[in-house]
């Protein structure tokens, strides 16, 4: 149960960095 539980942190983790890395990206071509 643990381990299940460390899998869907660690999903949460990488879709945040992919939406952190695609708002870094649009704010440099922004300005």
């Amino acid at each position: 149960m643990r381990s299940r539980k460390i899998q869907k942190l660690v999903v949460y983790l990488m879709l945040f960095a992919m939406l952190a890395s695609t708002f870094l990206a649009g704010l440099t071509i922004f300005f």
